[in-house]
C-alpha cells in the first residue's frame, strides 16, 4: 500500500477527517466506476450507484482494513461482492443481460460496443476477472486475494472466458 493511502486512512480513522476520505474516494472513483461500466454492459447511472454503494461500505467498514494488501484491492473486494448482491437481488426479478450497451469513452465506440457485448456471454464470476486482469491489469495471484477465490479457481475463469470470447469473435466474422 503505497505510504499516502495509508497517510489517508489514519487520519480518517482517528481523526474522522471526512476531506482524508473524499481524496481517497477522488483517487479510486474512476476505476471502481469504470469497472461497473464494464460490468453493467455501459449502464452509467447504474455504475454510479454501485461506485457510491462501495465506498459508503468502505467507509463504514474501514476499521476492519488490515493493510496486508493494498486498499485498491480491499476496495475491488467491496466492489466484487456489492456486485454480486447486486446480481443476486437482479436474478429475483429480471436479467443482467438486459442493459444496452452504449460508451462513448473510447474513441472506438463500435469497438466498445462489440466488447460489451462479448462480456455480455460472460457468467458474472468469469466477466470479473477478466475485468480485473485484463482491463486493470492485476495478476492472478491479486485476483485470488481481493475476490478470496483459489488462485486455480481464478485461473479456469480466465481461461474459459477467453474460449468463450474467442468463440464469441469467431462466430461474429462468420456472420
Amino acid at each position: 500500500m503505497n505510504f499516502s493511502d495509508q497517510r489517508l486512512i489514519a487520519l480518517v480513522l482517528i481523526n474522522n477527517d471526512h476531506r482524508a476520505y473524499e481524496k481517497l474516494v477522488i483517487k479510486y472513483q474512476s476505476d471502481v466506476r469504470g469497472l461497473f461500466i464494464k460490468l453493467t454492459n455501459g449502464d452509467r447511472a447504474l455504475a454510479d450507484d454501485l461506485a457510491q454503494d462501495v465506498f459508503i461500505r468502505a467507509y463504514k467498514y474501514l476499521r476492519t482494513f488490515k493493510a496486508k494488501a493494498g486498499f485498491s484491492t480491499w476496495l475491488y473486494r467491496i466492489s466484487y461482492n456489492v456486485f454480486i448482491d447486486y446480481t443476486k437481488s437482479l436474478k429475483k426479478t429480471d436479467s443482467i443481460e438486459g442493459y444496452d450497451c452504449i460508451s462513448d469513452d473510447h474513441k472506438d465506440a463500435g469497438s466498445e460496443i462489440d466488447m460489451q457485448n462479448a462480456l455480455k456471454i460472460l457468467k458474472e464470476h468469469e466477466k470479473i476477472v477478466v475485468l480485473l486482469h485484463y482491463d486493470k491489469g492485476y495478476s492472478h495471484n491479486e485476483i485470488s486475494k481481493m475476490l478470496d477465490m483459489p488462485l486455480g479457481t481464478v485461473k479456469t475463469n480466465i481461461l474459459r472466458a477467453k474460449e468463450k470470447l474467442k468463440k464469441y469473435y469467431n462466430d461474429e466474422q462468420t456472420r
